[in-house]
């Protein structure tokens, strides 16, 4: 029976695993967007290729040990042969390849991996492509699991990890199916979990461990520390460590606390002769490449950071339209302005601004936020009817005023960002100076969340996975949003996370 049907029956049968792979090639820059992917020996593979670029490219794999420069320059001996087989290569190193794919165009191909593991290079094969336009897919398999996974289960409100050697569990068991897990109670905040099990080493040799966590996280292996991750802060990164094993039984423990939003753990580990395996049930995306950058941005990044002094970048933004303004604090607090629908588009913690995209090339597109915990206080950007853009100024420590008409009346919206923006007592003072009476109907729209909650003058909301608070005095409830009426004067109000 043929190699290929016989791949497609296991796969059918459960027998074998399959990847879903995604490459795209750089703008003006000659490279992919991903120079390696991993896999498992015998994999069946699905490959799409997208060509984003001005000059057509392929993607040609190739067996192990392959000079894919060579392969590509040997091209040239024969030109006319090559270009009428639009310069793919006559040669059996090849395992599998796409066409040469115009700009813009896009192409699936499947494959199977061959069994024997390896580092099996890709290029694109157009002339003068190679030099810099390659990769490789690492095929390694995956490697032992944990056995005898047991935990503990903690109930408590901590914004670090607590010594649980002092404190008793609220209940505890075994995880039969040996994979790292939250969902072992209906808890959802304030709790943390002991996780003890075995770990194998197959050899003696040099290991290397993965973890992350929402929030923190210590990894032990016979009792030592190799990562912690402390403190409260989403599960983004990545961190990882090596250690020396013997070859054998190893004790293997995390401890993990939650405190509030997302809920999440990620453990794996890899050997020299095993790629990266998970030893929990839930997995990051780009897993695989570890703490590794998990996708190369088109052009290298340009953070933006905001010191002593406010910074502020005006572009296209993302959920803020193509006339924004956003506004880093020092601190970690973070706002983007929309001169669209005259209100506060978005508001974050942590970094900044990527001034890459709209620096280089074309600088096309809109920009997310950096940071996270990103919250979408007015909802869609849309046009403000009646309004009129007046411009913003800069008061002497940099911070803005952004300042619009309505009708006959001016109205003036200042931001102050206070306390850490990673500390549970971050929030946004936000003042509006009314100057002159916009009228009985005139409204502000304050927020928009799928859930409000309203106590006196706060309102509680959640947006998505993220809760938090508005305190504003006069505003009003209607449906899935929240209204300030105006009046000529001031107006304060106060934007807070809820962890």
């Amino acid at each position: 029976m043929p190699m290929r049907f016989l791949s497609l029956l296991l796969l059918l049968a459960g027998l074998v695993s399959a990847a879903d792979l995604k490459i795209k090639t750089k703008t003006a820059q000659m490279k992919y967007d991903v120079e390696e992917f991993i896999v498992s020996p015998g994999e069946s593979v699905t490959l799409s290729v997208e060509n984003g670029d001005d000059l057509p490219h392929n993607f040609v794999l190739c067996k192990p040990v392959t000079d894919v420069l060579a392969l590509s320059m040997k091209q040239m001996e024969k030109p006319e042969e090559a270009l009428k087989r639009n310069w793919l290569p006559d040669d059996p190193a090849i395992i599998a390849h796409t066409g040469m794919l115009n700009p813009h165009q896009t192409e699936r191909i499947s494959f199977t991996m061959p069994e024997k593991p390896g580092v099996y290079p890709f290029v694109c094969t157009f002339p003068g492509h190679a030099m810099t336009m390659k990769g490789k897919i690492t095929s390694q398999p995956t490697g032992p699991g944990l056995s005898d996974l047991s935990f503990k289960l903690f109930l408590g409100n901590w914004k670090t990890l607590p010594d649980f050697a002092k404190l008793s569990p609220h209940r505890e068991g075994s995880i039969p199916d040996n994979l790292i897990q939250i969902k072992l109670d209906d808890y959802k905040n304030e709790f943390g979990i002991v996780y003890k099990a075995t770990l194998n080493a197959p050899k003696q040799g040099k290991y290397r461990f993965f973890l992350s966590g929402d929030d923190g996280v210590r990894l032990l292996i016979d009792n030592k520390v190799v990562i912690l991750h402390d403190g409260i802060h989403p599960a983004g990164d990545i961190k990882e460590a090596s250690i020396d094993l013997a070859e054998g039984p190893h004790k293997y423990v995390i401890e993990y606390f939650q405190a509030a939003g997302q809920a999440e753990v990620f453990a794996a580990w890899k050997g020299a002769n095993f790629q990266i395996t998970p030893l929990s049930s839930w997995k990051p995306k780009d897993w695989k490449l570890g703490a590794k950058a998990k996708k190369q941005n088109d052009f290298p990044p340009i953070p933006l950071l905001a010191k002593d002094t406010p910074i502020l970048y005006r572009n296209f933004i993302a959920d803020a339209g193509n006339r924004a303004i956003a506004v880093g604090y020092p601190g970690g607090i973070n706002i983007a302005w929309s001169t669209e629908s005259m209100n506060l588009a978005l508001l974050w913690r942590g970094a900044f601004m990527d001034a890459s995209k709209h620096w280089n090339s074309r600088g096309g597109g809109h920009q997310p936020p950096l940071g996270y915990d990103v919250i979408r206080p007015s909802g869609p950007v849309s046009a403000a009817p009646e309004t009129r853009w007046l411009g913003y100024t800069l008061d002497g420590s940099g911070h803005p005023s952004f300042r619009y008409a309505l009708g006959k009346t001016t109205i003036t919206d200042t931001f102050r960002a206070e306390a850490d923006g990673t500390k549970p007592e971050a929030r946004l003072i936000r003042t509006l100076t009314v100057q002159g009476d916009p009228g009985p109907d005139a409204t502000l729209l304050l927020a928009t969340a799928e859930k409000i909650t309203s106590v006196g003058e706060k309102h509680e909301l959640l947006s998505g996975t993220i809760p938090w608070t508005v305190t504003a005095s006069g505003a009003s409830l209607s449906g899935n949003q929240l209204q300030l009426p105006l009046s000529d004067g001031k107006h304060q109000v106060t934007y807070q996370w809820v962890k």
